[in-house]
């Protein structure tokens, strides 16, 4: 056998196929196999949920006194974790003027157990942009939606926003 780096680099694909070691479970003795670059993904990435939300710029304007879900109630005895949230401004006119933070959390007046927030110094930015917002340490309650919300209303602005987010429903009586 060559030494590793003497092969030539590549740039993986779904479609490929790596080498691992497979236990046998009759006779606990390891087998070379392949496996699907496709396959370790998804065992990889196995329990995450994905969604993206658009807000429409009617539903942006009028976010302070309307929250918009973005992932519905799981049921009881479960929560929602979130795991990495982006958002997506798609300017279209006017910049957005927000004199508060958005806030992603739970459904409140004003919103609870947020999970994320965005400064409202960021969304006024006259061009697409795309943010990052760091998921926040918080207690998660049972049976509750996600929203996206602020306490004060954009003051004008045109385009749409789009929210991303990587999440787990986790359930209290299976953990």
């Amino acid at each position: 056998m060559a030494i590793i780096y003497s092969y030539p680099a590549g740039t993986p694909s779904a479609a490929d196929n790596l080498l691992g070691t497979q236990v046998d479970p009759i006779t606990e003795e390891n087998k070379t196999v392949q496996f699907g670059i496709g396959a370790i993904n998804s065992l990889a990435t196995q329990g995450y949920l994905e969604t993206t939300v658009t807000l429409t710029n009617a539903q942006w304007i009028a976010l302070p006194g309307t929250d918009v879900q973005l992932v519905a109630t799981p049921g009881a005895d479960k929560l929602i974790k979130v795991l990495a949230l982006s958002m997506f401004f798609d300017y279209a006119t006017a910049n957005f003027t927000f004199p508060n933070a958005l806030s992603i959390g739970t459904t409140g007046d004003p919103i609870t157990n947020i999970q994320g927030t965005l400064a409202a110094d960021n969304v006024g930015t006259g061009a697409d942009r795309v943010f990052s917002i760091a998921p926040i340490g918080v207690q998660i309650l049972p049976n509750q939606g996600l929203v996206i919300g602020t306490v004060a209303g954009a003051t004008g602005g045109g385009g749409s926003v789009q929210v991303k987010i990587r999440y787990q429903v986790l359930d209290v009586t299976a953990f």
